[in-house]
């Protein structure tokens, strides 16, 4: 199935934190903004070749370790394998529930006590009504 990708939009954010603005990184951003939960490099290879994109799984991997050195992409590990997804550029830290694995950002705001949390683990809204 091919997707049509939405390249200026991310040709811009590229551009923002300094890097070129690559077929292969585009084609990962793409994918990653569909998913509000972590995916691996499999996943994200893996639904790249459902598209018909022939990037290679190494590509894939180099990618998103780019994209995370800039802060595009944060990594949560996973049953001992990382997991990427898309961040928003200014600071936060990430509320992610243990059973569905479901990332939500919060601002710099939430800082208690002048304390920043960057990941907080718990379990969300829809899991505990066991929908």
């Amino acid at each position: 199935m091919c997707k049509l990708v939405d390249t200026a939009r991310w040709q811009a954010l590229l551009g923002d934190v300094g890097i070129r603005a690559t077929t292969q990184r585009v084609l990962v951003l793409d994918v990653l903004a569909e998913h509000t939960r972590p995916i691996s490099a499999q996943q994200i290879h893996a639904e790249l070749y459902e598209r018909g994109e022939p990037i290679g799984l190494t590509t894939v991997y180099r990618t998103v370790s780019s994209l995370a050195e800039v802060g595009l992409v944060h990594v949560f590990p996973q049953a001992g394998e990382a997991t990427y997804r898309l961040c928003g550029p200014a600071r936060h830290h990430h509320l992610i529930c243990r059973i569905c694995r479901l990332v939500i950002e919060r601002s710099q705001e939430d800082d208690v006590d002048g304390f920043h949390a960057e990941e907080i683990y718990g379990i969300c809204a829809a899991c505990r009504r066991g929908t």
